[in-house]
């Protein structure tokens, strides 16, 4: 699996977008961007994830998956007591595999 700086850095070349180009996009540093896709800095801010994918066309919650993120509206909808979303959550590390597997296949539905 690629990771987060990949992924951009992949998408950014496909786009024919420069380093400086998406940087200036995003009102960021070139070497901010750089530093991003290197891994050589942690995946950035919700607000600048959100900006980069709209700017590469890529989904915005595939990168904060890999940025290991979890994005504002979900983290609401998690802590909000009584939410299917909560009860989920709380519950979800007591599910076996299989479970797991026929929730997922519920969703995916």
């Amino acid at each position: 699996m690629k990771t987060f700086g990949e992924v951009i850095k992949d998408a950014r070349k496909e786009k024919r977008i420069t380093q400086r180009d998406l940087a200036k996009m995003i009102s960021v540093d070139f070497t901010y961007i750089s530093k991003i896709e290197t891994g050589a800095l942690e995946p950035p801010s919700e607000s600048v994830i959100g900006k980069i994918a709209k700017i590469l066309e890529l989904d915005p919650n595939e990168l904060f998956i890999l940025a290991k993120k979890v994005p504002t509206e979900f983290k609401n909808s998690i802590i909000e007591e009584d939410t299917t979303a909560n009860v989920f959550f709380r519950k979800y590390q007591y599910l076996t595999e299989e479970q797991k597997e026929r929730i997922k296949h519920i969703i995916e539905e």
